[in-house]
């Protein structure tokens, strides 16, 4: 067996997560030699394909790769190579792992049962969950996460139920009856997903909370939200009308023309992001009215209000079990990352404007994430009482 179809095997065996620990470091330390780099190159090609420019994932990771290795081509070449390659899902994913772990790219498949017991040996934390609490009209409080079926107080006839998959559908047994309003609040470091009254389906991210009436009336549908949250809405009509269905943040209002939607609402970010996926929306603010297309991303910010098209990807990355960053400065990032984990964020020392981009899983623990975050600069962190450091290590 010739040193090419060893090393193939080797990296076979490390996309499929079957690398023993001295057969990933043989493979790091061939894939780091100068003089490999042809074979490098031909390990690289067999897993990415021609086709149409996925945009940021492969802008952001291919120029970098090729930039940082210098695969004896110039810059002109490069760019031209980053506009007719992308990335295919998975598999690609693990093989750029390989060259991001000693080049500032990080892409993480699952982790294996030796990876997670080792993260879990040192101070660690463990990811978010499903996690909520029910705040009935009559003020009452109701762990989602440990209800069982059933009514959980005197609501006027509110029944809330789990479905087979954990999440919670509440509905009016009358409609008539029931005044007020309901609130699903999520805390830092929970997520939850809820069916509304009318069918709609909501997915909450952390530290976040949706407000609606305990029944909708006949006229329209109106809903408040803080934080996150992903939309599919349901199609209603009364009276041979379609019954509108309204978001509202503190500084807009989204009227539902279309199904699927995310609003990223939180205080602490600098604007707030209302992205469509499919179907369409009217937003509106104090002083404008945009109807965004699919693949469009609505911003309020200080500077005032855009609308641009995007990658709808890094936009729903939490709701789909992943952090995706595109381009995304370390603060945003940290941001993030403060609220899945629930710890507290601490800049130990002056830290440079960086921007990062990748994709790793949720269901990572903290030091994991950390970790790969450490490949794509000098950045340093430390988990120390449920707190992250951050600083840049002396030279």
């Amino acid at each position: 067996m010739d040193q090419h179809q060893h090393i193939a095997i080797l990296f076979k065996k490390y996309l499929n997560n079957e690398c023993t620990p001295e057969e990933t470091a043989a493979l790091m330390a061939f894939m780091r030699s100068s003089k490999n780099r042809e074979l490098v190159q031909s390990l690289l090609d067999d897993h990415l394909q021609d086709g149409e420019d996925k945009g940021w994932m492969y802008r952001a990771q291919t120029d970098r790769i090729f930039q940082r290795l210098n695969l004896n081509q110039d810059v002109e070449e490069a760019e031209v190579r980053s506009r007719t390659i992308r990335f295919t899902f998975l598999k690609t994913a693990a093989a750029i792992l390989i060259l991001a772990s000693a080049w500032a790219v990080f892409i993480v498949s699952s982790p294996t049962k030796k990876e997670v017991t080792a993260a879990r040996t040192a101070e660690d934390v463990l990811p978010g969950g499903n996690k909520a609490v029910l705040v009935l009209s009559d003020g009452q409080q109701v762990k989602l996460d440990s209800l069982q079926t059933g009514n959980p107080g005197d609501d006027e006839s509110a029944v809330i139920k789990k479905s087979a998959d954990g999440h919670i559908v509440y509905f009016a047994a009358d409609n008539n009856k029931l005044k007020g309003f309901n609130t699903v609040r999520t805390p830092r470091g929970g997520q939850y997903e809820v069916a509304l009254p009318d069918g709609s389906r909501v997915w909450l991210n952390a530290a976040s909370s949706i407000t609606y009436p305990a029944a909708f009336n006949a006229g329209e549908r109106r809903v408040m939200l803080t934080g996150e949250a992903y939309f599919e809405i349901a199609s209603l009509w009364r009276n041979n009308k379609k019954v509108p269905f309204v978001v509202e943040t503190d500084r807009q209002k989204i009227e539902v023309l279309g199904t699927r939607f995310n609003v990223n609402a939180y205080d602490d970010e600098t604007g707030i992001k209302t992205t469509l996926i499919e179907g369409k929306v009217k937003v509106t603010t104090e002083n404008e009215t945009v109807i965004l297309k699919p693949n469009q991303q609505f911003n309020l910010d200080a500077e005032g209000i855009s609308t641009k098209k995007v990658d709808v990807e890094p936009a729903i990355d939490w709701k789909n079990g992943d952090f995706l960053f595109a381009d995304e400065d370390l603060k945003s990032v940290m941001r993030k990352i403060a609220r899945w984990y629930n710890v507290e964020v601490i800049y130990d020392s002056e830290i440079p404007e960086e921007s990062l981009s990748g994709q790793i899983s949720r269901s990572r623990n903290l030091s994991e994430v950390l970790r790969m975050l450490e490949l794509s600069g000098d950045t340093k962190f430390r988990i120390e009482d449920g707190a992250v450091h951050i600083f840049r290590p002396k030279k």
